[in-house]
């Protein structure tokens, strides 16, 4: 017998919260879209030892995926089947990804694991930590989450903790990176165009592309209908411009060791 999972239309109002904030963050969307690192490979300038660092630091990125979104259905209300069935439906289709990356690991020529055993940047174990915190900590968020309590609320049971715990995972990533999938785009025509890549080679970066926006809309759907109050938002907020600054930092750090200048 099999059951077929139909999507679930959100009940909760919009707030509008999430319009404010992504116009708020276009400025480092743009930056991620039109980074060093992808403009010198949609130009076809790139050297190969940019791209195998490039390749290499992504790596522990696209492996934690899976795991960190199927982590982030602890933050869903038990009875809530609607956020519980749009952080489900992203799962399924995210645990194809790394065969996929691996893929592309060998059109490079990066051995897995051989060419993984150097330490990478610490850019990116910040990002990276940052992003598993958010998604797996449970117990870190509801910590930081202490900020949002009202007083009186502080030392009783209020269901604000979990909700706070789930606007700042979804603000980490379905929010704050979504220059990403217009840098996905112009690294896969590059990899194609200027470096000998087929289409199937590059399926990595062309499915998180723009055809990947959806994943990126259902994140700013959530916190629109979830970050209801202004602390809510603030967390939101927070969130979104720490995990933000932390990628575009991390490609800053990869282009400064292995790009060209």
């Amino acid at each position: 017998m099999s059951l077929a999972i139909e999507a679930v239309a959100f009940k909760r109002p919009k707030t509008g919260f999430a319009r404010t904030l992504t116009d708020e963050l276009k400025g480092s969307y743009d930056r991620m879209t039109n980074h060093p690192i992808v403009q010198e490979v949609a130009s076809g300038k790139a050297s190969l030892k940019l791209i195998r660092g490039f390749t290499r630091e992504f790596l522990p990125i696209v492996r934690g995926t899976y795991r960190r979104m199927s982590m982030r259905l602890q933050h869903a209300a038990a009875h809530d089947y609607e956020l519980q069935n749009a952080l489900l439906k992203e799962v399924a289709e995210e645990v194809w990804h790394t065969p996929m990356y691996l893929k592309w690991c060998k059109k490079i020529g990066v051995k897995v694991p051989e060419d993984f055993f150097e330490m990478y940047l610490p850019e990116t174990y910040a990002f990276v930590l940052y992003i598993d915190a958010t998604s797996t900590g449970r117990a870190t968020l509801e910590e930081s989450s202490g900020r949002v309590f009202e007083k009186e609320a502080f030392d009783g049971f209020n269901n604000y903790s979990q909700q706070s715990s789930l606007v700042q995972t979804i603000a980490a990533t379905g929010l704050a990176l979504r220059g990403f999938p217009f840098a996905a785009d112009k690294l896969a025509d590059g990899f194609i165009k200027h470096y000998g890549a087929t289409k199937d080679e590059v399926e990595f970066w062309s499915e998180h592309g723009t055809l990947d926006l959806d994943h990126a809309d259902v994140g700013v759907d959530i916190v629109d209908r979830y970050a209801t109050t202004p602390e809510l938002q603030r967390r939101a907020r927070e969130s979104a411009i720490v995990s933000t600054s932390l990628w575009l930092n991390q490609w800053d750090a990869i282009y400064r060791k292995y790009g060209s200048n």
